[in-house]
């Protein structure tokens, strides 16, 4: 067997902690990425735009208001209005989607 020498312990060590750290890393830098995109200017213009009107919220989740907040159903799709606030759902949909009562079939 080969001995291996102080250089080649040291290298394969280099190797094994990139491969150990450089991932964790990298998602790290992605979620910091993705934080400045949700805070940006844009997603608000795009709301204003969209019918929203009002401004997200700084912490706000993009994907929560904008499932929640902006209608992606089909111009002239048919939607049910929640009794207990008014809301309007799909059809299929058997709860409302912003106070879960249960919608008229």
């Amino acid at each position: 067997m080969d001995d291996p020498s102080t250089y080649g312990i040291v290298g394969r060590l280099a190797i094994a902690a990139f491969v150990i750290i450089a991932p964790t890393i990298l998602f790290l830098g992605l979620v910091r990425g993705l934080e400045r995109l949700r805070d940006d200017d844009l997603i608000n213009e795009w709301a204003r735009n969209r019918g929203s009107g009002d401004e997200i919220p700084p912490n706000d989740d993009v994907l929560a208001v904008l499932a929640s907040g902006l209608e992606f159903e089909r111009a002239g799709a048919s939607s049910v209005h929640c009794p207990a606030c008014g809301v309007a759902n799909r059809t299929s949909m058997r709860y409302c989607r912003e106070c879960l009562t249960r919608l008229p079939s």
